[in-house]
């Protein structure tokens, strides 16, 4: 027999923790789930063993590691039902069992069916979170374990899965804001290059035929109509070779931190980038503290989730501030990396002992910002694109056509 030691849910809803004398940690579950609680570990006061089943779980998670992303809506959709299921009474394996079911994800699937087994054999859910570090941030881990040191875990995945819904919201009209000028601009081009390729050598053979003066517009389309048909390919081959340079090269550190400096600094979206980050380190530092995790250990959280090395460097100074003694304010503003009204709503919420009320403010009100300047982009990129791809085609047109405008008023 071996020595666990376990911490539990009380029906009544207290935390409880104990020592007993069993077997396994599957016996030991079974024995605590036949009182009505609900597990949040097990552990064994002399370690695991079991060399194999380690390997086994390595395997198995290299494996899933290789699946594709699983989305922000599907986590947080199975996120949510996982919340109300605990706050309606089911424990844990129960609750991942019932979702493996109804989850149409297959890749998720795996990955509940494989949680729920870690959950019987007596793990806590968020060791078992961490074993799947793509899919799990360690905002959604820290949550977890907070909420299995609380009690209150249902609420917890709750709180989490309408961050997700938030999050998935913003980056989808983030996205769509940044990709469809590119997509018109994109269109645009392969339009122009159709023209030159496939109309503009028709025209060129029938104005060589009438022996028509070529204005200099007309002779600088054929010329690069000429340049395309020609050397078209080698310009294609160029292309996707710099694209794929400037991949690799984005992601290196210091590629990355250019691209993410230039992100903060580009006209008008580096405006919308620095509000959708304002948004995002206050809404989720205020999950955090909201959830009773300690300032500095819910900042390294936020540092390991904030998508721009710039900022996330900050962070990693403001951490080391505050260890240092100085307020969270003051930190903030030191950085030079944070809005006036972050600083003062940190201010008065550190005041008043209202910092993640004060947080929750902040992220509504950049949030409604990045709304704002989305909608307003979009409203001024449509008719600006449209005159630029009226203007490409029209200027192309115009200058295959002076030739013939012109020998008209020679006939004239």
């Amino acid at each position: 027999m071996a020595t666990f030691i376990y911490k539990v849910i009380a029906p009544d809803g207290r935390v409880q923790t104990g020592k007993v004398n069993m077997d396994s940690p599957s016996t030991v579950a079974d024995f605590l789930r036949s009182k009505g609680h609900r597990i949040v570990y097990i552990k064994e006061t002399r370690g695991f063993s079991g060399g194999s089943s380690k390997s086994a779980q390595s395997q198995s998670e290299g494996f899933l590691s290789k699946l594709s992303k699983i989305s922000i809506r599907d986590l947080s959709i199975f996120t949510d039902q996982f919340g109300t299921m605990m706050n309606a009474g089911l424990s844990i394996s129960r609750a991942l069992s019932v979702l493996s079911k109804q989850t149409t994800n297959p890749k998720l699937t795996k990955i509940i069916l494989s949680l729920a087994e870690e959950v019987k054999k007596g793990n806590s859910l968020s060791s078992a979170l961490s074993k799947y570090p793509n899919v799990f941030s360690p905002l959604y881990i820290s949550m977890v374990k907070a909420g299995e040191a609380s009690g209150n875990l249902g609420d917890s995945l709750i709180k989490m899965a309408s961050f997700l819904q938030k999050d998935y919201e913003t980056e989808h009209k983030l996205k769509g804001a940044m990709t469809y000028p590119l997509a018109v601009l994109v269109f645009s081009i392969l339009i122009v290059i159709g023209l030159f390729i496939f109309v503009i050598p028709t025209f060129e053979g029938f104005l060589s035929q009438l022996g028509a003066p070529l204005p200099a517009p007309t002779k600088l389309t054929f010329a690069m109509a000429d340049f395309l048909i020609k050397y078209g390919w080698i310009l294609l081959i160029l292309t996707i070779i710099g694209y794929i340079l400037y991949a690799r090269w984005a992601k290196t550190p210091s590629g990355r931190k250019r691209v993410d400096a230039w992100k903060l600094k580009m006209p008008v979206f580096g405006e919308l980038n620095i509000k959708a980050a304002m948004a995002r380190f206050s809404d989720t530092l205020a999950t955090l503290f909201g959830a009773g995790i300690p300032l500095t250990e819910a900042l390294e959280t936020v540092k390991g989730v904030i998508d721009n090395v710039i900022i996330a460097e900050a962070v990693e100074g403001i951490i080391g501030r505050i260890k240092r003694g100085e307020s969270l304010a003051a930190s903030l503003e030191k950085s030079g990396m944070f809005t006036p009204m972050v600083v003062e709503m940190t201010g008065i919420g550190e005041e008043s002992g209202s910092l993640d009320t004060m947080l929750v403010k902040v992220a509504e009100f950049y949030n409604e910002e990045v709304d704002y300047m989305i909608n307003n982009i979009s409203a001024l990129i449509n008719p600006i694109m449209m005159v630029f791809v009226g203007g490409l085609i029209g200027g192309v047109l115009i200058s295959l056509y002076l030739p013939i405008f012109q020998m008209a008023g020679y006939v004239h």
